[in-house]
């Protein structure tokens, strides 16, 4: 599940979590909501098709 928060110092961010509640990834802050929630979308969208480059 994805979760959008408030940061402290302004703006938003979004956590991507796994269905243990375990924290998978986060964003970067956001200035607006509605920028952190096309974060969101862009993940859900292009993650099912992101290639996978093993860098070891």
């Amino acid at each position: 599940m994805f979760e959008i928060f408030r940061a402290n110092g302004g703006g938003y961010f979004w956590h991507l979590k796994a269905n243990n509640g375990e924290k998978l990834c986060h964003s970067e802050v956001y200035t607006t909501k509605q920028a952190a929630q096309a974060g969101v979308d862009a993940v859900k969208r292009i993650a099912p098709t992101a290639p996978v480059h093993d860098r070891t």
